[in-house]
């Protein structure tokens, strides 16, 4: 965009310039790789002096450095039209001609599958004309077809040094890094993070501004504990496309988990800002005021979420752990029966819906509610643990069976000392009478 407002400033500068004013800044826009400047300024001069033959020679070398051969016989051959005596020019074309019969052995080299001699085609034509942007491309396009994938960019690379608008050049990078990037997602798909991290690296290393890459690596840091790398990299991908807003809701968890609360908040509204329909950003927001016990703002937020996606089933489950906190049943009851429903395999749900029915009184339905989570997870002891007391049932149940589901919630490390307590009222209920 700079180059193209800078070119229109120089056609309003050059306009009342000499033609060999003109020449001579053409020249220089050339020599500093600004092709279009250069085009303008030539094209400009010719306009001018259309008989000026020096300009129509600078004017072929632009678009030879552009890839485009037609354009640039058409001005070595009006400028032989001009200058007949030149042999120069007539030297100029005809090495042109020999550049043509060279890539063009190359083209049906390569569409012959002979590699080999379509690559030595294109090198000849680079040795002679170092400027030609195409050669360079087509070689990257025999290394393509090689999978010589870090061969290939260079040449590509090459070609848009040579001519920055080379759109294919810049199109086969992106399809080279998409190839890598495809690879990296076959690897993490067979949780091989270290692989995966290795394919999005050189992703990275083929385009910079691979946002994808960015964001990858992000999640896999985050998996891998290094929470500030990822961050980092979830900046690197907003950087690159700051409308995606999946890097934010990511970059969120990291920075939750990484202590910084305002900013994990901050970065969930960037991404509800962008998508608000986003039901997996206000529940992550409204987990964090649950957290914070801003119970208030969590139930504005997760009614937001089911109102965008009346199937959110987690944020049902969180609206049923608020109102469970407060001791309010029946909303609890009901957010957490519509979170089992859209989600049966949600050993968590059935958990704490065993809860609030156990801190309810109604123990048949703890009960179903408690087997559906050791069904789903039978490690879990939370769960084991709501079924020995709704099987017990405040010491009108079965005590076999209570003593039964404690044992196995003391399986549970983390249960242990809660099942303890509890096996021991079932066992020496007089020890508990009030």
């Amino acid at each position: 965009m700079q180059k193209l407002i800078l070119s229109l400033i120089l056609v309003a500068i050059i306009g009342a310039q000499t033609p060999d004013a003109l020449m001579q800044n053409g020249q220089s826009m050339l020599d500093n790789n600004d092709l279009e400047g250069a085009k303008t300024a030539l094209e400009q001069a010719l306009q001018a002096d259309p008989t000026f033959a020096p300009v129509m020679i600078l004017l072929s070398k632009v678009y030879l450095r552009m890839g485009d051969m037609t354009k640039t016989q058409e001005y070595i051959r009006n400028a032989i039209d001009t200058d007949p005596e030149n042999q120069e020019y007539r030297d100029e074309f005809d090495r042109l001609n020999e550049i043509n019969t060279l890539m063009a052995d190359g083209k049906r080299n390569l569409q012959n599958g002979d590699l080999a001699g379509a690559y030595e085609s294109y090198r000849i034509v680079l040795e002679k004309f170092p400027f030609f942007s195409e050669a360079d491309y087509s070689m990257g396009l025999v290394k393509f077809r090689e999978r010589e994938f870090p061969a290939a960019v260079d040449h590509f690379k090459k070609a848009l040094q040579i001519n920055p608008q080379h759109e294919n050049a810049r199109t086969a990078i992106l399809n080279v890094a998409k190839n890598k990037f495809n690879e990296g997602n076959t690897i993490y798909r067979r949780r091989d993070l270290e692989g995966a991290l290795k394919s999005y690296e050189e992703v990275l290393g083929i385009d910079e501004s691979f946002y994808q890459a960015h964001y990858q690596i992000g999640v896999i840091q985050s998996k891998m504990g290094n929470r500030t790398l990822a961050i980092e990299h979830y900046t690197k991908a907003l950087e690159y496309a700051p409308n995606f807003y999946k890097g934010y809701y990511a970059m969120a968890l990291s920075q939750k988990a990484n202590g910084n609360i305002e900013g994990a908040l901050g970065s969930l509204q960037s991404a509800i800002d962008i998508n608000p329909g986003y039901d997996k950003a206000y529940g992550a927001m409204g987990n964090i005021y649950i957290d914070q016990k801003k119970y208030v703002e969590a139930i504005s937020v997760l009614n937001t979420a089911i109102q965008v996606n009346p199937k959110y089933a987690k944020g049902y489950l969180s609206l049923g752990i608020i109102y469970s906190e407060q001791d309010q049943f029946d909303s609890a009851i009901s957010n957490l029966e519509m979170a089992t429903s859209l989600n049966k395999k949600s050993y968590m749900s059935w958990y704490r819906l065993s809860v609030v029915y156990n801190a309810n009184n109604d123990c048949e339905n703890a009960k179903r509610a408690a087997r559906k989570s050791t069904d789903i997870k039978s490690s879990f002891g939370g769960a084991w643990l709501e079924l020995g007391v709704a099987e017990w049932c405040g010491g009108k149940g079965n005590k076999r069976a209570a003593e039964n589901a404690f044992e196995k919630a003391r399986n549970d490390r983390s249960w242990r000392k809660s099942a303890e307590y509890e096996l021991d009222k079932v066992r020496n209920p007089k020890k508990y009478q009030k």
